[in-house]
């Protein structure tokens, strides 16, 4: 962005959307008094980090319907392998790279 005299160097970035994305852009950027550069690039830095680096996101709390979603699929999949204990992940790696070390020095 440019603050007083200072001038930031500039980019394109070309975007292609449908006509339609283009005309609620341009109605949105209407309402909020702004050309449509400048309403996009508003919604782009708020949502995008100053820090690239930045890997943190906005946690939302979890909905019900996302909860009772991700039940129903691990009912499925539990209904898809009967049989299989479904335990922790990372006890499993433990216990394997175990075994690997085990097995290598036998070698």
């Amino acid at each position: 962005m440019e603050t007083g005299n200072q001038q930031t160097k500039r980019t394109r970035l070309i975007v292609d959307i449908s006509p339609d994305l283009r005309r609620r852009i341009k109605i949105a950027a209407a309402k909020d008094d702004r050309s449509i550069k400048d309403y996009i690039e508003h919604i782009l830095e708020q949502a995008v980090p100053a820090d690239a680096s930045q890997s943190e996101r906005v946690r939302r709390p979890v909905t019900r319907e996302a909860f009772e979603s991700l039940m129903e699929t691990r009912e499925a999949i539990k209904r898809a392998h009967p049989g299989v204990a479904f335990g922790d992940s990372a006890e499993d790696l433990r216990q394997m790279r175990q075994e690997r070390s085990e097995y290598q020095d036998q070698l």
